[in-house]
């Protein structure tokens, strides 16, 4: 039995025992973000008509969206003092150091897309790899919070994009402000020599509109969220500085108002919309960057760039892997052995490594 799911039984139940039968259950659930986003109108809605469809309504919904409850960052807040059930999605990097395992779904990789990574999250968190002290990647993450988790479909790949330039080399790119949204997006543009300018993606139509950065690390299907197609005009396509992983999490305490069946239930619902967002997010990424390209942002592959900007962006990628490994080791927990197992699981979905990364996860 996987992590993910082994909650769902307690013990080796017999199989001629009874479904527990409990009351019927109406729970709290909550975004942080619009509708417009893809983690709420094309996750939590479609999860949430899911569960009362395949219940029969005897789970239901009270829905609440952009905040109206919790804020981004303080999802986990929510479910653990009471005031939400499900968090839908509980946005796992924005909670720093509270999920630092996560942040491995950030790392950059080649030739991958949401559906890809989201079906490797999906075997990570199911993996009974133990990676210290007989704990595997949930074990670690997950139980210790108080809560029941899923992915939500991970974003596509994140690009490098800029508002009003366009980088023609390594040089260009020396100083140059440009918005961070994680730790892991932090360490990859110090690596490329641009300075860092940490804020919620929420922050940045703004901060591009008035020159406070230059550009952003983001994925193209999330423009639209912010409408960042009103003032990016160059973007680098083809390395994924890192897929941005998060979370559909429940409170233990709603969790055990649900029946053995009801629980069954959830989590097939939870594995089944996770790809559905992915599918979903792969396509608006499509659409978004059709739609830019149009209006005259200019789109890049990274192989076609000038060789010495390409290879600053391909040191950089395999150095926030290094970095990543160091850091989480020097805080006490398995970076390399999670880096190892993440490499394994989305090569096996057809990703691609940057140069280097292979021999680094090998080295001692």
């Amino acid at each position: 039995m996987t992590n993910l799911t082994k909650f769902v039984f307690v013990g080796a139940l017999a199989a001629s025992a009874p479904t527990v039968s409990k009351a019927d259950a109406n729970l709290i659930i909550a975004a942080s973000l619009p509708e417009v986003h893809f983690w709420v109108g094309k996750h939590m809605n479609l999860f949430a008509d899911a569960i009362e469809e395949r219940t029969d309504g005897d789970i239901s919904f009270t829905r609440f969206y952009a905040g109206e409850i919790t804020s981004v960052g303080r999802e986990l807040d929510g479910l653990q003092g009471g005031s939400i059930d499900v968090a839908a999605p509980l946005l796992a990097p924005y909670h720093e150091g509270t999920f630092p395992l996560s942040d491995v779904t950030q790392l950059p990789t080649l030739g991958t897309t949401s559906l890809i990574e989201t079906n490797a999250f999906l075997k990570l968190m199911d993996s009974d790899v133990e990676l210290a002290d007989g704990k595997t990647f949930y074990e670690y993450e997950i139980e210790p919070k108080g809560i029941h988790a899923w992915p939500v479909g991970t974003t596509s790949a994140y690009a490098i994009n800029f508002a009003g330039v366009e980088p023609e080399s390594a040089e260009d790119l020396n100083g140059m402000p440009l918005r961070a949204g994680s730790a892991l997006h932090t360490i990859f543009l110090e690596e490329l020599g641009s300075t860092p300018v940490t804020m919620p993606s929420s922050a940045s139509y703004e901060a591009l509109s008035r020159g406070t950065v230059e550009g952003t690390i983001l994925s193209v299907a999330d423009w639209r969220s912010y409408s960042l197609q009103d003032v990016l005009t160059y973007s680098i396509t083809g390395v994924a500085v890192g897929h941005w992983g998060s979370y559909i999490a429940i409170s233990d305490s709603a969790w055990q108002q649900l029946s053995d069946e009801q629980k069954e239930i959830w989590d097939q619902t939870a594995r089944d919309i996770a790809i559905e967002n992915a599918e979903l997010i792969d396509a608006q990424d499509v659409e978004v960057a059709e739609e830019a390209a149009a209006a005259g942002i200019k789109f890049v592959d990274v192989a076609a760039i000038p060789e010495g900007l390409r290879s600053a962006i391909e040191s950089a990628s395999t150095a926030t892997w290094r970095r990543w490994i160091e850091q989480t080791e020097e805080a006490g927990l398995p970076g390399r052995a999670t880096a190892q197992l993440w490499a394994e699981l989305v090569q096996a979905e057809g990703a691609e490594l940057p140069q280097g990364v292979e021999e680094l996860l090998v080295s001692e």
